[in-house]
C-alpha cells in the first residue's frame, strides 16, 4: 500500500462516484449531438460562464496556451466564440460566446445536467440524505482548502466584474 493511501469504504465510495461523474457514456453522447470533441465543448461552457481572457482561459482548463489557440481558433471557425481586445492589457485577447456558442453550451449543459437513472430511482428522503451527506463532504474539502476556496471565488468573481489578465509581478523601475 502506498503510503498514507485511503482505503476502505471512503476510497470505494470516492471511486463510485469518480465512476458516475466522469462516465465516458455521458461525454461521448453530448459530443455525438453537438458535433465537436468534449474537450471542446468544455472550453466553449467555460467561455460561455463568461468571457475571459486566453491565458486565464488556459489556465483554468488546465491546457497549453499554444493547444488553447488551436481549441479557440476551432470554436471561432465554428462561430461559436470571438476573440475581442481585452480591455486593459492590449497584449491579450478576451475570448467571449458568441449567440450560437451561448445556445450550444445550454444544449451541453442540459444534456450533462440529466441525473442518470440510478438518481431517479431514488425516493425524495434518499435523495435529501444524499444532499446532506454531498454538502458536508464539499463543506469539509473547502475547510480543508482556504486557498482552493479563494481560487474558486476568484473564478466565480472573474465572470461578474471586468476580464482580467494573469499578470506576473511588474519589476520595479529604478527612480
Amino acid at each position: 500500500m502506498i503510503e498514507g493511501h485511503v482505503s476502505g469504504p471512503a476510497q470505494r465510495i470516492w471511486i463510485q462516484m469518480s465512476s458516475l461523474v466522469l462516465d465516458n457514456e455521458r461525454r461521448r453522447k453530448v459530443a455525438e449531438v453537438l458535433g465537436m470533441s468534449f474537450g471542446r465543448i468544455r472550453a466553449l461552457r467555460r467561455i460561455a460562464a463568461g468571457s475571459m481572457p486566453m491565458g486565464e482561459l488556459a489556465w483554468l482548463l488546465g491546457i497549453d496556451p499554444p493547444y488553447l489557440t488551436l481549441v479557440v481558433d476551432d470554436l471561432e471557425d465554428r462561430g461559436l466564440v470571438a476573440r475581442t481586445d481585452h480591455p486593459t492589457d492590449r497584449r491579450a485577447k478576451v475570448v467571449v460566446a458568441t449567440d450560437r456558442g451561448l445556445a450550444l453550451a445550454r444544449e451541453a449543459e442540459r444534456i450533462l445536467d440529466d441525473p442518470p437513472e440510478g438518481f431517479l430511482a431514488l425516493s425524495s428522503e434518499e435523495l435529501a440524505v444524499l444532499e446532506d451527506l454531498l454538502a458536508k463532504v464539499i463543506d469539509d474539502a473547502s475547510a480543508l482548502s482556504s486557498k482552493g476556496t479563494m481560487l474558486v471565488n476568484q473564478d466565480a468573481a472573474s465572470r461578474t466584474s471586468e476580464p482580467k489578465s494573469p499578470r506576473k509581478p511588474e519589476k520595479q523601475r529604478p527612480l
